[in-house]
């Protein structure tokens, strides 16, 4: 076999492995770039379906507001008088504007007495069969119907919106009824003439399959798939939301995105082909090929000539050596008699071993430097949603992991910041509920002392390239329905701790018991570490001593660790050194409670374990300092659920305390009032003092509610001038009465805001259980229909909903 140089053989190997890398790096960053993209672009286009559904929703919501708002508006009068009717209906130009194709009205036997504009032709006739007008008569309740044949355009559908008209009694006098022509321009029809990229749509369809809203008017009413055709479709139908691929009529493979109104059910969908959506990863796949083509050439000569100068000193150190003609099978150093290449070669590979170390130490420094900056920073968590997407990593994860929020935000693998493969961290248990999973994942768990249907687990974990020891803690977050939308999962890094423990153990058993050494070892400990023999302190270090407010641990020599440990507390420290006696082995930490020199608690997570203390039995206890982190997680509650400007409960404990006054008003069976407040006036004084004078009004008219009501009753802000109260145990309906005269009479006092003096009223709706039913939607909404009741026949008074 020839002989081939050293320069060839590392040429050879140099390109090998520069090629294997480049293209190995190439593709996996390609193959990355290719799924965050498509990722991404899913997440973007269901995130702008998302608020185009939302906008149509409250478009729709504000049509049927403004028909319900008419609706109350006509007296029993009007509603008997075909002429007054119609009347009242040209005179309505609000209402043309929003319902393009015309608004009618029928009586409660379904015929049609007026319809504007114009006169329609069908006056007269009877349209008691319609399933849009037999439904709304049966329920009483504001009805928005499927697409439907209309009347005046041949070939065109319309949508129907139907509201009852009541008479003071409750009873239905008619239907008003306004259209919607879908294949006219109107805020149905608008959202799929969208442009969504290039070649993107959108069209709205409902859970019976039928087109409503579409591009090409030929395909509105009709069938958009029948059912097992596509199996996308068939989900989205069953509930799901989001995006997927899937192909279309045209059989072109193309990105879908769903998105459901809450208000009616119906479905907005956003199309839009794979070529024009993933056209910059087939733009990537072309570079990186190209790019590849270019420079792997290129980096052959680049070794070849670089390697050649890199071994040309190698070898003249070879030949040296041979000339010494040393031993190979052992090295030893060569004695440099001179400065040529082979004295320059020992010399430069001196200092570069001399340089290595000295960055080493460098390194190990600033490794310890690290960890004591990580124990002082916030606490870090993260945030997932019901999908399991991570939603909020805020910078001390950042700091904590080296994964940026814009790698980890929107995408569903927050494990990569803490495992090598694919598994679920503990917020993802909490969100599937999966406790049973615990025991295989982690090997120190336990349920969390502090949140309930928390969870809490610790252990080793590498980040950063570095070894921590991480405790974790993960807890369900719930809507005002109870429904669980999130789970938050915080950490806390323990490293120090865990080494402090281990160090320390290392240092007993090796240094015995010596006193002093451990001592030295201690007393710079962050943590309060603590010596007990018979129950009693031998030992405290500085930080245990200035935890419990003593300036040295000389002055708590001989005293019991009991008398600083609170009552509610006592019984889990002395269960702990029990544990710790009878097994020899450290109890599990727990947090307590114990009492500074002053007599004020101080939050611990304290943790006992058996010591040697100069041949006797001993108990080693650690204790750190926790208040701040309580503190925080209290803070954060608060933020949750109260309103921010006010300090009244926001909607989200609104709804938790009206569920939990209406299932105490049905179990004990006593009347309860929900009130719904809107002030009057309240626009002018933000037109004419601006909105700091505004705040203070809305902070004044808080003040006042609270003084109206009792303890036990609750009063909460649902969003800028709109308040509810909450009046629980209640003898009957005049207890009700009293408080709205009550609120109406602190109202009639003028306002001071910056000097001048403003009038302000309030108008009130009241809903009294157990008239209406349980359902809280149905209550508010009672309530709130009350409240538009009292706005019309005059403001600043109170009126009862009557079913």
């Amino acid at each position: 076999m020839p002989r081939c140089s050293l320069k060839v053989k590392m040429s050879l190997v140099v390109f090998l492995l520069i090629g294997t890398v480049s293209s190995s790096v190439a593709g996996l960053g390609l193959l990355f770039f290719m799924r965050e993209f498509k990722e991404s672009t899913a997440a973007r286009q269901f995130s702008v379906v998302g608020a185009m559904a939302g906008e149509l929703d409250e478009k729709i919501l504000a049509a049927q507001r403004e028909l319900v708002a008419v609706a109350m508006s006509i007296t029993p009068a009007t509603a008997r008088d075909a002429a007054a009717i119609q009347r009242f209906l040209d005179e309505r130009l609000d209402l043309r504007q929003v319902f393009s194709d015309g608004t009618a009205y029928f009586n409660a036997d379904g015929k049609l007495l007026a319809f504007s504009p114009g006169k329609g032709a069908n006056i007269g006739g009877n349209f008691s069969r319609r399933e849009y007008l037999v439904r709304t008569l049966q329920t009483g309740k504001p009805l928005i119907s499927d697409p439907v044949p209309s009347q005046r355009n041949k070939g065109h559908q319309v949508v129907m919106f139907t509201v009852p008209v009541l008479d003071k009694g409750g009873r239905i006098m008619g239907v008003l009824g306004g259209r919607v022509d879908l294949m006219e321009e109107n805020f149905l029809s608008r959202v799929a003439h969208l442009n969504l990229g290039d070649g993107g749509e959108l069209f709205l369809f409902n859970q019976q399959r039928q087109m409503i809203a579409h591009r090409e008017h030929d395909r509105i009413s009709k069938p958009i798939s029948a059912k097992g055709q596509r199996e996308l479709l068939d989900r989205v139908i069953a509930g799901y939301q989001g995006s997927g691929e899937m192909r279309n009529t045209s059989g072109l493979l193309s990105i879908y995105s769903f998105k459901r109104l809450p208000t009616r059910g119906w479905i907005l969908a956003a199309e839009r082909p794979l070529s024009e959506a993933y056209a910059p990863i087939y733009r990537a796949q072309k570079l990186v090929v190209w790019s590849l083509s270019l420079l792997l050439p290129l980096a052959l000569i680049s070794v070849w000539l670089f390697v050649g100068r890199l071994t040309a000193p190698l070898q003249v150190f070879a030949g040296r050596v041979r000339e010494i003609g040393g031993d190979a099978g052992k090295y030893l150093p060569v004695p440099v008699q001179g400065r040529d290449e082979i004295g320059d070669l020992a010399q430069a590979f001196n200092a570069m071993m001399q340089e290595l170390v000295i960055s080493r130490r460098a390194l190990e420094a600033e490794k310890g430097f690290a960890v004591q900056l990580l124990q002082h920073s916030a606490v870090p968590c993260f945030v997932i949603d019901a999908e399991h997407r991570v939603i909020i990593w805020n910078k001390a994860m950042e700091e904590l992991t080296g994964f940026t929020a814009k790698a980890q935000v929107g995408l569903t693998e927050p494990w990569r910041a803490f495992y090598d493969e694919p598994r679920r961290v503990l917020a993802d248990i909490v969100i599937e509920g999966t406790l049973y999973e615990m025991a295989d994942l982690y090997s120190c768990y336990a349920d969390s002392p502090l949140i309930p249907e928390g969870l809490r687990a610790e252990g080793w974990y590498r980040l950063k390239g570095k070894q921590k020891y991480l405790a974790f803690e993960a807890a369900s977050i719930r809507d005002a329905e109870g429904k669980l939308i999130a789970a938050i999962q915080t950490m806390q890094d323990m490293t120090l701790r865990a080494n402090t423990e281990e160090q320390l153990r290392g240092m007993v058993a090796a240094i015995g018991e010596s006193e002093e050494r451990f001592r030295r070892l201690v007393e710079l400990s962050l943590d309060g570490i603590a010596i007990l023999v018979e129950r009693r302190f031998v030992f405290v270090n500085p930080a245990g001593c200035e935890m419990l407010g003593f300036h040295s641990g000389d002055e708590l020599v001989g005293k019991e660790m009991r008398e600083f440990i609170q009552r509610d507390s006592e019984q889990l420290f002395l269960e702990q050194v029990v544990c710790a006696e009878e097994t020899g082995t450290t109890a599990p930490w727990i947090e307590e409670r114990l009492l500074r020199q002053d007599r004020t608690a101080v939050e611990v997570e304290l943790g006992v374990g058996p010591f040697v203390f100069r041949g006797e039995k001993a108990l080693q206890v650690i204790f750190r300092d926790i208040t701040e982190r309580k503190l925080a997680k209290a803070r954060l509650e608060t933020l949750a659920h109260y309103d921010s400007l006010t300090s009244l409960p926001n909607r989200v404990l609104f709804f938790d305390r009206l569920r939990h006054a209406v299932c105490e008003a049905k179990r004990y069976k006593h009347a309860l009032a929900l009130m719904f407040l809107d002030l009057d006036s309240f626009k002018q004084i933000n037109d004419r003092l601006g909105h700091a004078a505004g705040d203070a009004v809305l902070v004044e008219a808080g003040y006042r509610l609270r003084e109206c009501v009792r303890a036990c009753d609750m009063v909460a802000r649902m969003g800028g001038d709109e308040f509810t109260i909450i009046l629980t145990k209640m003898a009957d309906q005049r207890d009700a009465a009293l408080v709205a005269e009550r609120v109406l009479e602190s109202f009639a006092l003028p306002f001071l805001v910056e000097g001048e003096s403003a009038q302000v009223g309030v108008s009130i709706g009241i809903c009294v259980y157990p008239d209406c039913d349980t359902d809280l939607d149905g209550m508010v909404r009672y309530a709130d229909y009350a409240m538009y009741r009292a706005k019309q026949e005059g403001k600043n008074v109170y009126r009862f909903h009557c079913n």
